[in-house]
């Protein structure tokens, strides 16, 4: 990260054969020594200087040898303070977007989580600490994962092999990090090499990939489902799919997991999709709570009862259609909102069954994470009008080169626009086409989140002030391999071999 700090170079050491010095007269003593560090006019080392009367010609070549030394010296220190003065002054501290400078406050929040951001952002971002000593940041990893649970802070990593475990808890409600334990196992091995490297919570087990941890101790376990990975919890219920057709639920009883079925479904897709849906796919409650198939894009989605092992296909039951895919999917209370590529939305209850179908507008207004999910009937007036009576508020993004942010709450009051925030849009054509993975509000809307960019690496991180028109921008949390938001006042980046851990620069 920049610190904007001005560069100038250090002075070379002086040459004293270029100074105006007066030459002694024939038969004066010669100073051959060599001048220290710490004493610039230092005495001749094998040659004795004779005592110098007033009256003596070499006491004057002295005196003005040391003068031009002065002078010399008092113009080179005048140069570079005038330097570093013009450097303060010349860089451009007031560039939008506003860098961050580093610093590491710790932190001093609440360690709470509604889902709201803090409205502190609004000033703007600091560096609450840094942790670099745990396994899963040290060395050569192949993937690193993380999962806060309370506060606790869960680091995992597997190697450029995908042999072997690291796995480390951190408790991170104080003002600095505190390692709980952390714990390596050379001898797992990640047979479902297909699959992203995940992790989920169940009870007292951490599950990362193949693998149970004990979360009070660290112990690293094997466990029964060698090819899947965790897709989410839905109660008391893990599942787990393949990445190809299957699914299991599982759940950990009498010290031991059991396996209550496994299901058949079309074909999955390995990463992204409903994998890396922002909320969990999870819908539904009690005995109709259902989770999302990670089915591949083209195929009909489907619902797995976490209960039964019941799979069911939503609407028709069409293998696959290589003419469209799904733009969006919208899980809700009591069912799935999903709009294809023909900006068609259909709705349907936890059962499977279609109950509403319409045209919607190609480009709606980002909903704020945070808060509960919605209802079908709340989706369905955010897809005819862009309302979102559920969320905090909504996010606008459009100009020329999609740089304007328009803010609005769902609570009221005026909207408010942020200009400058550069890089969100698909391109550089005419027409403001955005691009934006994830937007988080403070409940007042002073302070905004928002993100672009890929699955791998972020393209743009921005902190909005919506009251001063400011945009934060830190390069540390643009380059983070990896961002997990641990409560309102805090968010975790994983990059470059260590976890940094940020917060406002208010708090």
């Amino acid at each position: 990260m920049s610190t904007n700090d001005f560069p100038w170079t250090q002075p070379s050491s002086f040459n004293s054969s270029s100074a105006p010095i007066s030459q002694p007269p024939a038969g004066a003593p010669v100073a051959n020594g060599v001048a220290s560090s710490t004493n610039t006019f230092a005495s001749p080392s094998s040659v004795p200087n004779p005592i110098q009367r007033p009256n003596d010609p070499g006491a004057a070549s002295n005196v003005s040898s040391k003068r031009a030394w002065f002078i010399v010296l008092s113009i080179l220190a005048f140069l570079v303070v005038v330097l570093v003065v013009l450097g303060y002054f010349f860089v451009p501290w007031g560039s939008q977007p506003r860098e961050m400078a580093a610093s590491s406050q710790g932190y001093s929040g609440s360690a709470t989580s509604t889902g709201n951001i803090s409205r502190d952002w609004a000033a703007g971002i600091a560096t609450a600490w840094t942790l670099d000593s745990i396994s899963p940041v040290r060395g050569e990893h192949d993937e690193v994962t993380t999962l806060v649970d309370g506060t606790t802070l869960y680091v995992a990593a597997t190697n450029s092999i995908r042999e072997g475990l690291d796995v480390a808890a951190v408790d991170i409600s104080g003002s600095q990090p505190q390692v709980i334990w952390d714990s390596s196992n050379p001898n797992v091995v990640r047979d479902s090499y297909r699959l992203n490297l995940r992790m989920a919570s169940i009870g007292d087990r951490l599950i990362v990939g193949n693998s149970t941890v004990d979360k009070a101790t660290g112990e690293v376990q094997e466990a029964p489902w060698v090819d899947d990975a965790p897709l989410t919890v839905a109660g008391d219920v893990l599942v787990t799919c393949s990445g190809a057709e299957t699914c299991t639920g599982w759940t950990w009883e009498s010290s031991e997991w059991k396996q209550q079925w496994k299901s058949i479904t079309s074909l999955q897709e390995e990463r992204h999709g409903i994998w890396e849906m922002r909320d969990a796919p999870v819908v539904g409650s009690g005995d109709d709570m259902s989770v999302l198939a990670p089915v591949a894009d083209r195929r009909t989605l489907q619902l797995i009862n976490v209960r039964t092992g019941t799979v069911t296909t939503l609407g028709e039951k069409v293998r696959l259609d290589p003419t469209s895919y799904r733009r969006d999917v919208f899980v809700a209370s009591d069912g799935v909102a999903v709009v294809i590529d023909r900006d068609q939305a259909q709705f349907f209850d936890t059962s499977g069954t279609l109950v509403d179908s319409f045209q919607v507008a190609r480009y709606l207004n980002e909903i704020v994470r945070g808060g509960q999910a919605p209802t079908l009937e709340e989706l369905q007036t955010y897809l005819k009008t862009g309302r979102t009576p559920w969320a905090t508020g909504t996010v606008e993004v459009s100009g020329r080169k999609c740089e304007d942010v328009t803010v609005s709450t769902t609570s009221g009051g005026s909207s408010r626009i942020v200009h400058d925030a550069k890089g969100l849009a698909i391109g550089s054509g005419e027409r403001c086409t955005p691009d934006v993975t994830e937007v988080r509000m403070s409940t007042d809307g002073a302070a905004v989140y928002i993100v672009n960019g890929g699955h791998v690496q972020s393209d743009h991180v921005y902190f909005l002030d919506t009251d001063g028109d400011v945009v934060h921008e830190n390069t540390a949390l643009t380059n983070a391999d990896q961002l997990t938001w641990a409560f309102d006042d805090l968010v975790i980046a994983i990059s470059k071999g260590q976890v940094t851990a940020f917060t406002p620069a208010s708090a």
